[in-house]
């Protein structure tokens, strides 16, 4: 089995090796072994675990619900699968909330440099 240290997972996913180190505080790396003397050893499984965290991460889900989620993926996905479901639902209503409102903004943005060239 591969095994990546702290440094290359941080590496490989555009991450700080602190911000690795906190989500490992978080409990949302599940299943994150550790060598005799303490250091973090990520398996493939983590870094594909990781890699999804991101995205939510990156979309603005709040920490607290990928915690709730990794808790509920950790219990059982078929048992958990309608709580599971109902986290990401609530995110993603709220991203295309923000959706709607970038358009607004982008919309008047144009119009606002339609408006005032620079000519």
């Amino acid at each position: 089995m591969t095994t990546y240290t702290t440094k290359q997972v941080a590496d490989r996913l555009n991450l700080s090796v602190s911000q690795l180190q906190y989500y490992d505080q978080l409990g949302i790396i599940p299943d994150l072994k550790r060598t005799a003397n303490g250091y973090r050893q990520f398996t493939d499984a983590n870094v594909a675990w990781l890699t999804q965290v991101m995205v939510f991460i990156d979309s603005g889900m709040p920490l607290k619900a990928i915690q709730r989620l990794t808790t509920l993926v950790l219990a059982g996905k078929q048992q958990t699968a309608p709580q599971q479901n109902a986290i990401i639902a609530h995110h993603l209503a709220h991203l295309k909330q923000r959706q709607v409102e970038t358009a607004a903004q982008i919309t008047f943005i144009e119009n606002f440099l339609a408006e005032h060239p620079t000519n």
